[in-house]
């Protein structure tokens, strides 16, 4: 597991659960040909509070899940107990869960995955995403220091990465074949 990451000075908070302690690869390669052709939609961008779709910035196509089942279940179970011994967060429930296949020429350029908003009850705190496949190219997820600097943290088939919904991060560009994978987003009362 890492804790924080320190590159170049400046902390970057994740943690990380590999080998024995990430999804297992007979699970993800279920849920790799679970998906593979099921219907998906075109993933959107918020901007100027309406959602759109600008591939320039967000090229995936998405299936949402329900949350607290099947795949998402590990997610939550990782976020909960990375939580715990980090960041004590006051988190509630998970709110959204999406299956993520970034074909060739996919990516998600850098974004935050938490918005404050006037009046917002309850806001994501902790991001939790898995690739459940290891057979592309590219598309590699990074967070992104207070320098501006990408940490590239260990994403092996099966690996559970969690950070803070505040965190800069992205996916790079995908050059060969397909990338899987799921992201959760657990969610808390609005920071006071």
């Amino acid at each position: 597991r890492l804790k924080m990451k320190e590159v170049k000075n400046i902390i970057v908070p994740c943690w990380v659960y590999e080998n024995d302690q990430g999804i297992p690869h007979d699970v993800c390669d279920y849920f790799v040909n679970k998906y593979q052709n099921a219907k998906t939609t075109s993933g959107k961008t918020d901007g100027k509070n309406k959602e759109l779709i600008d591939k320039k910035v967000r090229d995936v196509k998405k299936i949402d899940l329900p949350p607290y089942t099947g795949v998402t279940s590990y997610l939550i179970a990782a976020a909960l107990d990375a939580n715990f011994q980090n960041w004590k967060y006051d988190i509630t429930f998970c709110s959204q869960s999406e299956y993520l296949i970034y074909k060739r020429n996919g990516k998600y350029t850098t974004h935050v995955d938490y918005a404050f908003a006037q009046n917002q009850e309850y806001v994501r705190k902790l991001t939790c995403l898995t690739i459940l496949n290891d057979d592309f190219k590219g598309g590699l997820f990074y967070l992104v220091n207070g320098s501006g600097e990408k940490f590239f943290p260990p994403q092996k088939k099966g690996n559970i990465i969690i950070f803070p919904s505040w965190t800069l991060h992205g996916c790079e560009t995908v050059y060969e074949g397909q990338r899987h994978g799921v992201v959760a987003w657990m969610n808390g009362k609005q920071y006071t």
